[in-house]
């Protein structure tokens, strides 16, 4: 939960929100000073499909509708939602989506959570949300310009240029995880392509290849000084990959973000190093930094899109 603070804008209403991701779905009620209540999570369990998910995901909605209204008496009147995958914000409609949500391409999620929870939603890719809500609330503050790198389940990209946020064709701009730092003979990513930077810098990868049972065990063990040479690996990994994006970008500072904010300063730290072995002069002094807002940051970034809406 987190309240404004002074300077910045309130939302104009309370707006339902959601952030669905490979592993899972959170929701809650997003109020006008930014804090959440209603605060909800479900398993995303993807493999079974993008219809029976947003099912499940338009039941959670009922459900935090449901005790926020008792609570406040106040009805709710638009949602908003932060989903992996390309989305077309025009049609809500999932453009493009990874291996982690098979079945997921030409999904009209937009419009199936709009006809399930009878009310309008708004729609756009998760690291969107984050990076939108960095940008107004976050570690993103101080920049115009700026990357942000999700590296959680998979890896995905927001990008800000001139404070505003990119979404290139069909909303597929910031796919930063299919960037490819092993074109041939790499590991298998998505639709036939090897060698991309999500299958290298994952907290899911370093997980697989560590042996620890979740990424919290992993960061726990990590944070006590334990050798992990999956993390020391992923890292190096991320900061090739945003080496070669910080020379196309020109970013004034990139932001991690995702569940390996959960490995703290030593793996920034690797990832900063690796970063500057593999830049040019003009590009080491750009900072890497953590995220700021936390596991709110999505739903946070749903309801900014929402009130972009009329």
């Amino acid at each position: 939960m987190r309240a404004m603070s002074s300077g910045e804008s309130a939302l104009p209403e309370p707006i339902l929100v959601f952030d669905i991701g490979g592993t899972k779905v959170a929701a809650g009620v997003l109020a006008p000073d930014f804090t959440v209540s209603q605060r909800r999570e479900i398993a995303t369990q993807a493999a079974d499909g993008p219809e029976l998910v947003a099912a499940r995901i338009v039941a959670l909605g009922r459900e935090v509708l449901a005790a926020f209204t008792a609570e406040s008496g106040v009805q709710v009147r638009r949602v908003g939602v932060a989903s992996a995958g390309q989305i077309d914000r025009a049609t809500g409609v999932v453009s493009y989506a990874t291996f982690h949500l098979p079945g997921w391409i030409g999904f009209p999620l937009g419009e199936r959570l709009s006809r399930g929870l009878a009310l309008p939603v708004a729609i756009d890719n998760d690291v969107n949300c984050h990076a939108l809500a960095e940008a107004t609330l976050g570690a993103g503050r101080p920049y115009r310009h700026f990357l942000l790198a999700a590296v959680g389940t998979g890896v995905g990209g927001g990008v800000v240029i001139d404070g505003k946020l990119y979404r290139g064709r069909l909303g597929g701009a910031g796919e930063i995880g299919q960037v490819l730092l092993e074109p041939e003979g790499g590991r298998p990513c998505s639709d036939r392509l090897t060698g991309c930077l999500e299958v290298y810098t994952a907290t899911s990868v370093m997980v697989q290849r560590s042996g620890y049972a979740s990424v919290q065990a992993l960061a726990s063990a990590y944070a006590a000084g334990a050798d992990i040479p999956a993390v020391a690996e992923a890292a190096l990994w991320l900061g090739r990959g945003l080496a070669s994006i910080a020379h196309v970008l020109a970013p004034e500072a990139i932001l991690i973000g995702g569940s390996a904010v959960l490995l703290g300063q030593r793996y920034l730290d690797a990832v900063g190093a690796s970063f500057v072995r593999h830049t040019l002069p003009s590009h080491r002094e750009i900072p890497l930094l953590f995220t700021q807002l936390g596991a709110d940051s999505g739903l946070i970034g749903a309801g900014l899109v929402a009130s972009e809406n009329p």
